[in-house]
């Protein structure tokens, strides 16, 4: 019963032909006459076979009204939808940089009050953030001493978490080569809103500081969000002039530290809602059609009808 409220009619307006259907039947039956001869007596005629009577209306309306509503119903599309497909218009780009070097192993994170490495952590938090944004592009830059893309740019999240799942840790920190990779990675013609989140534990130790290639990022408007993770915090004094701190400045973006999986994930909660857009979106719906049914229906209606009019039907001649 559900799917049947379901159906909507792409072409609404042409069901106002049904209104026309009852004076039509009207009209035909009034205009409709048998034809007759007047004699003095039907003595005689028995052997001629039965004179036809005025067509009854149920007649009537099997082989002309209802094959006429059925084509009025078809024409007027009726169709369920069966699910969203997803728009591309919809959503942000983004890249994720985040830190697979070696120190990434030290279990000083805890989950389910379990001690756990931060990379376990970082990767648990990581899913949660992707599985909750089903509109967005997102895509992973891995790095130790160089970068390594683990999934460009992609709809399928699924897949792209599961890439960063397999991937191995390495030895060095090259802040500024990922934040670098990363912007690379985003697309300059998308007119989407593009956003680089980087998460590390350390201090650059191989290549330029993200302050130093910042300028990239700036010029093709993508804003950066810089995590520093690890058991001990910055104090402020420092952290308001940490090279991650002025680089996510810079780009209109912020910078944050977790020194536990608890507050990891309140920062990956909060660039979430900050990075929300409100949009008027268009909606992609897979539909099944059913026009089909009653135009077929209605088609072999009146064929019945031409065939019981034309071979079936006994008249006079």
């Amino acid at each position: 019963m559900k799917d049947l409220l379901a159906i909507e009619f792409l072409y609404p307006w042409v069901l106002l032909g049904l209104l026309a259907l009852p004076a039509l039947a009207w009209f035909r039956r009034r205009s409709r006459a048998v034809p007759s001869l007047a004699i003095p007596s039907l003595a005689g005629l028995g052997h001629l076979g039965r004179i036809p009577a005025r067509q009854r209306a149920a007649t009537h309306a099997l082989w002309t009204l209802i094959p006429l509503a059925l084509l009025i119903v078809g024409l007027a599309r009726p169709r369920m939808p069966r699910g969203d497909l997803p728009d591309p218009s919809k959503g942000i780009d983004i890249m994720l940089a985040l830190d697979f070097s070696r120190s990434m192993a030290e279990t000083d994170f805890r989950l389910d009050r379990k001690r756990v490495t931060r990379r376990a952590a970082l990767e648990y938090v990581t899913e949660k953030f992707i599985v909750g944004r089903p509109n967005d592009r997102i895509g992973i830059v891995c790095f130790a001493r160089n970068p390594f893309l683990v999934s460009p740019l992609t709809l399928d999240h699924r897949w792209a978490i599961e890439s960063m799942h397999q991937t191995d840790l390495a030895t060095g920190t090259g802040i500024g080569w990922a934040v670098m990779a990363a912007g690379n990675f985003l697309r300059k013609d998308s007119d989407r809103s593009k956003v680089v989140i980087l998460v590390t534990d350390g201090d650059n130790s191989s290549g330029p500081r993200a302050s130093e290639i910042i300028g990239q990022l700036v010029r093709d408007k993508i804003k950066l969000y810089s995590v520093l993770i690890g058991p001990e915090m910055v104090v402020p004094s420092v952290a308001a002039n940490h090279d991650l701190n002025r680089a996510a400045r810079i780009t209109g973006g912020q910078f944050f530290q977790a020194n536990d999986t608890r507050a990891l994930q309140g920062i990956y909660n909060l660039i979430d809602q900050l990075e929300k857009r409100d949009l008027i979106q268009k909606r992609f719906v897979l539909w099944e059609e059913f026009f089909v049914w009653p135009v077929a229906l209605g088609s072999l209606l009146w064929l019945g009808g031409l065939i019981w009019n034309s071979l079936l039907r006994r008249t006079l001649p």
